[in-house]
């Protein structure tokens, strides 16, 4: 079984709420973070260390932060090493760091929503344990053909790409070797888990993880 991953938020009690609202900067919605081999630095402005203003409380006990607003592969230091020990995939780690509510109006504006000029070095008021997962490769192995979407093959539908769930099924040509941990398929646009990925996550008791099986 292979799975797509997004944060579970069912700690909120209500919807439109986030853990981590990132602090904007000029070009912030081109930095997804999602195409790899991509320096978001050099291409969106992206800042060094991508800050967020969110909840502490939360980011103690999660594993996958639930962002504003784009939903950003924001996971802890802890399951990159539960990934890691399942099996080798070469990735990059853009640091972040989650400033306290408490502080929101000293760290991010609001009206532009970007930076503020106040330096956090209280410990109290930030989680650095965070980063965002960029993987530098991709696998070119979508069988087209086996791959049903509304009905048809996926290389006969209108399609160009796939996000989770939308296919009735979802065929992978497994490479020499086996998949990766966590793989990107062009074609499709969120990250791809193996069942062996989930199996370390669920036994090394990561939280805040909505694991999406693909048909």
């Amino acid at each position: 079984m292979i799975y797509g991953l997004t944060a579970d938020a069912a700690h909120h009690e209500e919807e439109g709420v986030y853990d981590a609202v990132l602090i904007e900067f000029d070009g912030y919605d081109g930095a997804t973070f999602f195409r790899p081999g991509v320096d978001y630095r050099q291409e969106c402005g992206a800042p060094e260390v991508i800050e967020f203003v969110g909840k502490l409380e939360n980011a103690a006990w999660l594993d996958h932060i639930f962002t504003a607003p784009m939903g950003l592969l924001l996971i802890s230091k802890r399951m990159v090493r539960v990934l890691e020990s399942v099996g080798s995939f070469r990735y990059r780690l853009i640091p972040t760091v989650i400033y306290s509510e408490k502080i929101r109006h000293l760290v991010r504006d609001r009206f532009t929503g970007q930076r503020n000029w106040y330096q956090v070095t209280d410990p109290a008021l930030r989680n650095d344990e965070f980063v965002i997962l960029q993987l530098e490769d991709e696998l070119d192995c979508l069988d087209r053909d086996r791959t049903i979407v509304e009905g048809v093959p996926f290389r006969e539908c209108n399609e160009q790409l796939l996000g989770m769930e939308e296919a009735q099924h979802l065929e992978l040509r497994k490479p020499e070797g086996g998949f990766p941990p966590v793989f990107r398929v062009p074609e499709l646009v969120f990250y791809c888990f193996t069942e062996e990925a989930k199996q370390a996550c669920d036994k090394a008791g990561l939280k805040g993880l909505w694991w999406r099986p693909q048909p």
